[in-house]
């Protein structure tokens, strides 16, 4: 074998030897620590805080939105996600504001909050 084909034989496991290396030895792991900065933590899932659910008559459940001021809002409703005009079985999303989205079911129309604390006061 002539003398550069085995440099580059040698160089070829010389960086299959370094990668293995470094995937083999585990590296000191660092604990990662939110500042949530007196918000919610977007890592717990809001199923898991009490009062932050909203349940319509309809049976659906308002999980999350994904506001969009350009009209291309989302609403995530029991585990799938509707725009405004678009039926939830038997509920049609009316509209998507930024902590709520109106629902109508049976002729009802419904608010439904992202979280308690957002609703407004009751009169």
């Amino acid at each position: 074998m002539p003398k550069s084909e085995r440099w580059v034989l040698a160089g070829c496991w010389s960086c299959v030897f370094v990668l293995g290396f470094l995937f083999v030895v585990p590296v000191g792991a660092q604990e990662i620590v939110y500042d949530s900065g007196k918000r919610r933590d977007p890592f717990v899932p809001l199923s898991g805080q009490t009062g932050n659910l909203t349940t319509a008559p309809s049976g659906l459940k308002l999980e999350g939105i994904i506001y969009d001021p350009g009209k291309q809002s989302v609403a995530i409703l029991s585990g799938a996600s509707y725009q405004a005009g678009e039926y939830a079985g038997e509920a049609l999303v009316k509209s998507i504001q930024k902590t709520s989205v109106v629902i109508v079911s049976g002729g009802e129309e419904k608010t439904l909050w992202i979280r308690d604390d957002e609703r407004p006061p009751a009169n």
